[in-house]
């Protein structure tokens, strides 16, 4: 007989009333759009290690990794090299101990049952701390290099419908079972072992068929936040969420990212700001970006909005901005806070000395302010009192 210990996915029982991960750690460039020679590298798979190990010990709850198959060009090409999300998350999940470990997955690109699988793999290397990102497809480009073509915006998430209510059976159901649907057939699926923990879904859909099938199916949103429209603009933006999942009868995350620039003065901040964004900035890449997400994702009402946000794509992909001094970044993340929001996901040009910054600087203040719980590495994890045990 074999024990397993089950340990809980953080970004589920996290009592933190603001939640943290890292994101882009995976992609050239993170979410910069720059050609600054100190933006992150993602090949180097130790240089990945190390950044998720600080993020793990510090007690952080969430590693997300970008679902990208080709980048945006430019001298930089940012996104043009990354590392494939389920093996990457199967790799650090073998190498962390608390933190939650994402695959952020294009369901057009694989087999539910096929996915099914991995996921629950990943759960089990993990002890349980698996999450899925689910991904629609919004760049034509990389859907091209899959199936030829990208399916009309309102189709991809009837696909997704199906695709989950797969993979979901898969996860849950002992006896074999058949699906006949609109994209899938399916006959005799069996598909063991199951999952340690319900694996934790998240989606970023902002049109309205998008806000749909995250409220129905999913256990957090993850968006990009309408922040220059004002406070009340970005809380009602969120509420926006959660009121569509209640009718479902359902409780939602709501998530955001952001990118921090931290400096012992808000001038130094803004000056390195200037630096990557405006002196090294990749303009092609952002002229791309902003072009195709504005038609095709449904985040933005129009190619005009998206476009609006151009100098916050180049600094961090249209991110919430964290600038200024550690105290203004707790402050911010206090705000946001209040406004209802959960978790951010952060993002760097240079994730090492940013993270470990953070972690020294910024941390300590959010628990002075009561958003985060002081985080013990030794035999805790964050938001529960002891492991789980399950004997298989």
């Amino acid at each position: 007989m074999t024990e397993h210990f089950v340990k809980p996915n953080p970004v589920r029982t996290s009592r933190n009333r603001m939640k943290l991960g890292v994101f882009a750690l995976n992609i050239d460039g993170g979410c910069t759009l720059t050609n600054a020679p100190e933006r992150l590298r993602a090949a180097n798979w130790n240089d990945n290690l190390a950044v998720a190990k600080t993020a793990d010990k510090a007690g952080l709850e969430l590693l997300l990794p970008v679902g990208r198959w080709r980048g945006y060009g430019g001298e930089s090409n940012p996104m043009g090299v990354t590392l494939e999300t389920y093996t990457w998350a199967a790799g650090l999940a073998s190498v962390t101990d608390q933190i939650g470990l994402f695959t952020t997955s294009h369901l057009s690109t694989v087999n539910p049952v096929f996915a099914a699988k991995q996921a629950v793999t990943i759960d089990h290397i993990s002890g349980g701390r698996f999450g899925l990102n689910m991904i629609c497809g919004w760049y034509e480009a990389e859907m091209r290099m899959f199936n030829g073509a990208m399916m009309e915006h309102d189709t991809r998430y009837d696909f997704a419908d199906e695709w989950i209510a797969i993979a979901k059976r898969a996860w849950e159901e002992r006896d074999t079972f058949d699906y006949h649907g609109r994209f899938f057939n399916v006959s005799d699926v069996f598909s063991e072992p199951k999952p340690l923990n319900r694996p934790f879904l998240m989606n970023a859909g902002g049109s309205p068929r998008g806000k749909r099938f995250c409220a129905q199916h999913c256990d957090a949103a993850f968006l990009i936040l309408k922040y220059m429209d004002g406070e009340e603009a970005v809380r009602a933006q969120i509420q926006s969420y959660r009121d569509l999942a209640a009718e479902f009868g359902r409780e939602l995350q709501v998530w955001c990212y952001a990118y921090v620039v931290q400096a012992d003065s808000v001038t130094e901040a803004e000056r390195y700001l200037d630096y990557y964004v405006n002196q090294m900035g990749n303009d092609i890449a952002c002229d791309n970006v902003t072009k195709e997400i504005g038609i095709q994702s449904g985040m933005f009402a129009s190619t005009e909005d998206a476009l609006r946000s151009r100098y916050h794509f180049k600094a961090g992909f249209a991110g919430l901005p964290l600038v200024g001094t550690p105290e203004m970044i707790a402050s911010e993340l206090e705000r946001y806070s209040d406004l209802g929001l959960d978790g951010v996901c952060l993002t760097w040009l240079d994730y090492h000395a940013g993270i470990n910054n953070f972690v020294r600087d910024v941390l300590p203040l959010m628990e002075r302010r009561g958003l985060r719980e002081r985080y013990d590495p030794v035999g805790k994890y964050v938001g529960v009192d002891e492991p789980l045990s399950l004997t298989a």
